[in-house]
């Protein structure tokens, strides 16, 4: 591609993203569910504008994920609709509503870039709805993601795992499916609690997965969150700290673990140019609007603070499409 293409693909790259995360978070999709649909049903199920709803959906059947009938009425794509219907194990809703609310900070970057701090937040803090957005949105991903992470790691001989800022609980449900004799701890702030415990007992593995509420900022290491456990998985949690912080947490981590215990960390890693991969660049934006100081490491400057805390056999391992995994054992 020539580089006059490629700037001209790159600079109108928002316009779509914008029209699937509007069109989730206003309800189309779920409004088609059932059975096809004309747009002025949609729009009047939803309360919305017959002539707009008409040229979303249509740029959404221009995309393949609608189809369009003869009579023109729209339908959902049977091979995306698992994906964008809210529920389902498949569904990848609730972090396109994630996506929708990041839309309103993305938007100030020059500001961010300007004074070096982060879109201010509401003193109140996200809405009950966007808290639910969020950690439901860390649950279609981890669902995957921890897929992939059961393949890798063997954790067959574990019996106690700490999953550490484990949200929802979707990495401890995987993990407990694919390990039978594993039992695991979910972590998380007071507010995320209730939902993992929802999340656990849907999935049925209340005997196996409990909870845990506190902050890894500030509680432990010396015992307040747990100790003797043979793994500690903390995924998707240090690109939202600075480095300082990072080294704490880890630090605690690794203290919860007994002698030879797995320390396992998933998130996205760079390479020690910090310009590569381009995802694990480009999401260091993300937590450059959204945190005071967080941002997306090298695995080299992680594997420093895994070895000061006593790390020893540290592994790299690569997790398509776009995360890695670093493994150590205590000494």
């Amino acid at each position: 591609m020539d580089p006059r293409t490629r700037i001209e693909e790159l600079k109108g790259g928002y316009w779509m993203p914008v029209v699937l995360l509007t069109a989730g978070h206003l309800g189309l999709f779920a409004a088609l569910k059932d059975r096809p649909r004309s747009a002025a049903e949609v729009a009047g199920e939803l309360a919305l504008a017959t002539r707009a709803v008409e040229i979303v959906l249509l740029a959404l059947v221009a995309e393949d994920l609608l189809l369009q009938r003869e009579d023109g009425r729209f339908a959902l794509h049977p091979e995306y609709a698992p994906y964008l219907l809210p529920d389902g194990d498949e569904s990848v809703a609730s972090i396109m509503e994630h996506h929708y609310h990041l839309l309103g900070r993305w938007i100030q970057l020059a500001e961010v870039v300007r004074s070096g701090k982060p879109v201010p937040r509401p003193e109140s803090g996200r809405s009950p709805e966007q808290l639910r957005a969020f950690i439901c949105g860390m649950r279609d991903i981890a669902r995957r993601s921890t897929e992939t992470v059961a393949a890798q790691v063997d954790l067959s001989s574990c019996r106690r795992l700490l999953d550490l800022g484990g949200g929802p609980g979707a990495s401890s449900i995987v993990l407990c499916r694919h390990f039978p004799r594993l039992h695991c701890v979910v972590f998380d702030l007071p507010e995320v609690v209730p939902i993992a415990v929802e999340e656990i007992a849907a999935a049925g593995l209340s005997d196996r997965i409990t909870t845990q509420p506190g902050d890894y900022l500030t509680d432990g290491p010396d015992g307040d969150l747990g100790d003797g456990f043979d793994c500690v998985f903390v995924s998707n949690i240090i690109h939202s700290l600075s480095l300082a912080a990072t080294g704490r947490l880890l630090g605690k981590a690794m203290a919860a673990l007994k002698p030879g215990g797995l320390l396992v960390i998933k998130d996205f890693f760079l390479a020690d140019s910090r310009a590569e991969p381009a995802w694990a660049a480009l999401f260091a934006v993300n937590m450059l609007i959204g945190t005071d100081e967080g941002m997306s490491y090298t695995w080299s400057e992680i594997e420093a603070i895994i070895r000061s805390h006593n790390g020893t056999g540290i592994e790299r391992r690569e997790l398509p499409p776009a995360s890695g995994l670093l493994l150590a054992r205590k000494a």
